[in-house]
């Protein structure tokens, strides 16, 4: 999990922030410069957008005085035509209409960040993000993140660069544990993203991801197998980044109802 600030300001944001998220449209507050995002030049850049009419950003803004639930499905759909895979930001009590919306559309949902003000990190079933802090002085929100935001990282400028090779999918024989193989490229970047899917009513069922057996080109181990981490948590509610450098096949151990997704990436 990881945190990401916010703020209308970008001066408000500490400095040394690794993820953070601003305005690239207006309909009253000016977006952020060139200069506001070059304040954070390691950091990961998450784009919001207001307005469901601007064809740009990683983020609908979905709140009063910006856009509306009943404009989120055109504006998803329009940005998965221009390619990307879109979120939209909402409160939780605005959430359920949110997801009513594209239910009556007929789009499929997008990821979801949600704003929910309680100081608890952990972020809903169904949701990509959290925002568990507002207004933090001198003026900036907290959110937690998961550790693999699709259609932020991987595509991002300034963050790792890693593009996804393959998208698979796995459907359990039985909800037992059970085994997939896959193959990567065998370089420093090389990772998988488990991603369970979202169910009819827009939360994903948890799944389990224990051992992952890498090897590398040599048939050696290369090991980084998460199970073997102090404090490993093997449930998913939503999708998760596992590193495998120098991996070009690997076995992950898993327990699912329900189909899934893995992304090869590297």
């Amino acid at each position: 999990m990881r945190t990401m600030y916010d703020a209308v300001t970008a001066a408000n944001i500490p400095a040394d922030a690794r993820m953070v998220a601003g305005y690239i449209d207006k309909i009253k507050l000016e977006p952020w410069s060139a200069a506001d995002w070059g304040r954070f030049p390691h950091a990961v850049k998450v784009t919001i957008v207001k307005k469901a009419g601007t064809n740009d950003g990683h983020v609908l803004d979905v709140e009063p005085g910006d856009a509306t639930p009943a404009e989120a499905p055109g504006w998803v759909r329009m940005r998965r035509a221009a390619g990307a895979d879109p979120t939209i930001y909402c409160n939780l009590s605005t959430w359920p209409s949110v997801r009513s919306a594209f239910s009556s559309a007929g789009v499929a949902e997008p990821h979801y960040w949600i704003a929910h003000y309680n100081g608890d990190p952990a972020i809903p079933a169904g949701a990509i993000a959290k925002q568990y802090l507002g207004n933090i002085a001198p003026g900036y929100d907290v959110s937690s993140v998961a550790d693999y935001w699709p259609g932020v990282d991987g595509t991002d400028p300034v963050s790792t660069g890693v593009e996804i090779m393959e998208r698979i999918t796995v459907t359990p024989p039985n909800a037992e544990e059970n085994a997939v193989r896959v193959f990567l490229s065998g370089s420093p970047g090389a990772a998988v993203v488990i991603r369970p899917r979202l169910g009819g009513d827009g939360f994903s069922k948890p799944m389990w991801v224990g051992n992952i057996f890498a090897w590398g080109n040599d048939r050696q181990g290369v090991g980084h197998n998460p199970a073997q981490t102090g404090g490993y948590n093997a449930r998913l509610t939503s999708h998760r980044r596992y590193d495998l450098p120098g991996a070009v096949w690997a076995d992950i151990n898993y327990s699912s109802a329900d189909p899934f997704e893995i992304d090869i990436v590297g």
